[in-house]
């Protein structure tokens, strides 16, 4: 298995997605977040259609009160993965939700540590 990780501050974060990502070549995965106290590490998986086992991952971090670029301009279907972001950690991802994954009674960002 082959991992690709590329390494960017969250403001370039949209625009190294972009500099790689065709819809015909690359698979949109997921972002998933590592909440490290007082912030997140963030990594975007996108994976090459036809090749077995090659990700690509842009890692970026950000603090609890940043903005989180959505890719959603890119790839609609990223909605999903930031919305979980926004419930799940409390995270201020562009133009997301919350209230899609956790009941209104819920702990407010389960997965938050700090």
């Amino acid at each position: 298995m082959k991992v690709e990780e590329i390494k960017v501050p969250l403001r370039d974060v949209r625009r190294t997605v972009k500099e790689f990502y065709n819809e015909n070549e690359w698979h949109f995965i997921t972002v998933n977040a590592v909440d490290l106290g007082g912030k997140v590490e963030l990594k975007w998986f996108f994976t090459r259609y036809g090749e077995d086992e090659y990700f690509r991952v842009v890692v970026a971090q950000a603090s609890y009160d940043e903005e989180i670029p959505t890719l959603t301009y890119l790839i609609p279907s990223a909605w999903i993965s930031e919305w979980e972001l926004a419930d799940l950690f409390g995270l201020n991802v562009e133009g997301a939700k919350t209230g899609l994954f956790l009941e209104p009674d819920s702990p407010r960002a389960p997965l938050r540590r700090g």
